[in-house]
Formats: structure tokens, sequence, C-alpha cells
């Protein structure tokens, strides 16, 4: 029998295990009727990420497919990478200087394994591994990205938007907080852009959350609770 805990009024009354991490149900009574939450959890008492809902079935599912999300990501991890941590070079010109896609990489910052963010002297994006695209990001999305070389590439300013807005969805990518963004201002910043120049993107979006009982903007963090 599990162990009765609560946090922030709600009972824990379910949860799975994957890898070092802990993914739990919540259950309040209140006098709204019965809210449940799902929340991502470390060394059995650090709650956060809460997704919060009205009905018991879509916490259930939420529960389920956020487990699902990081057994994804631990696979990830054992596949190997490409030239380390830098995309894989299109070509080399006669002097055996490397030419990438947007010219040659000044630099490359891992998101998380096989997504990569790249700059050149002129221009940049998101480059995801083919052989993992599928297992990190939705149909939707790698629509608007291209394929070459072996990686999806989300130009940098519009498209690279929604690899950012997906990784955040999945808990892969942590939006920023520091001296230029202020808590949330990030996350905004990305869905007023997604929502510009790829409408269809977000409708996607916008009905995979609700097949799930998510919401598309989630709700003002509770308390304490850690930024996504």
């Amino acid at each position: 029998m599990m162990e009765q805990r609560a946090n922030e009024g709600y009972i824990i009354t379910d949860s799975i295990h994957v890898g070092d991490v802990e993914f739990v149900i919540g259950e309040n009574e209140t006098q709204y009727g019965t809210m449940f939450v799902t929340w991502r959890c470390s060394n059995g008492t650090d709650y956060y990420w809460g997704h919060y809902f009205n009905d018991l079935f879509a916490a259930q599912k939420d529960l389920v497919a956020r487990a699902q999300e990081e057994v994804k990501y631990l696979e990830l991890k054992t596949l190997p990478l490409n030239n380390g941590n830098y995309p894989k070079r299109r070509s080399v010109n006669d002097d055996g200087t490397d030419v990438f896609l947007w010219g040659k990489i000044q630099h490359c910052k891992m998101l998380c394994p096989h997504v990569f963010s790249v700059d050149t002297a002129s221009h940049g994006g998101i480059m995801v591994s083919t052989m993992a695209a599928k297992s990190i990001f939705s149909e939707a999305a790698l629509q608007c990205a291209f394929c070459e070389a072996g990686y999806y590439c989300f130009e940098e300013d519009c498209a690279a938007t929604v690899a950012l807005r997906e990784l955040m969805d999945k808990g892969l990518f942590t939006a920023p907080v520091n001296y230029y963004w202020k808590p949330g201002e990030y996350e905004k910043c990305i869905n007023e852009c997604v929502q510009r120049y790829y409408p269809e993107y977000w409708q996607a979006r916008k009905a995979s959350l609700a097949d799930m009982g998510a919401p598309a903007d989630p709700p003002a963090k509770r308390g304490r609770e850690r930024e996504r």
C-alpha cells in the first residue's frame, strides 16, 4: 500500500516511476468539486511542473503521457551522437574547410540529446537528428522544418520557435529567466511568434493538448512551484 503523501492540499493517489524520476497524481476535494493535478517529483518530496485538471481520467492520461515522454527521453540519451556535440557537416570546400548548412558553425549548444541550437556568422536555427526527430517532435512540428544533411532544420526567428514550444511542452527545455527575461516572458514571446507565423501548427498543438485534457496556455504557477 502506497504511503499517503500530500502537497499543496492535494493527496497523492497514484504514481509512476521512470528511472530516477516519479510522476504523481494528486486529488483535492474543494467547495467547487474534486480537482486533480499531475506533478513531476524528485526525492519523493519535491513536486513541480504541475498540470491541473477537473477530470480524473484526463489526469490519468496525462500521468501516463508524461511517463512515456520520460521513457523516450531516456531512450534518446542512449543513441549515439553525430560528430560529438555538433551536427554533421554538409560538405567540404576544395581547401578542406567545412561547409555547414547555414555557413560555418561558430556556436553550437545541445538543448537536449540530438537537438542543437546552432549559430553561424549570418544565420542559424535548431537542428534535430533525423534518427531521433520523430521520437521528440510531433508530425505537425516537423512540417515546419526542412530536412537536409541528416537533420530536420528549424530556421531561427520563426520556425525555431515551433521547436522550442514543443521542447517546453515535453519538459525537455526550460524557458530562461534572467536579467533579460522575467518569469513567463520568454514563453509568452514564443507563443506569440508561433501563433503569428505558424497558425496551423498552433491549432494542431491545441487539439493535441485538448485530447490529453491539458490547457494550451498553462495556468499561473501556484506558490513556489518551479518554472518549467
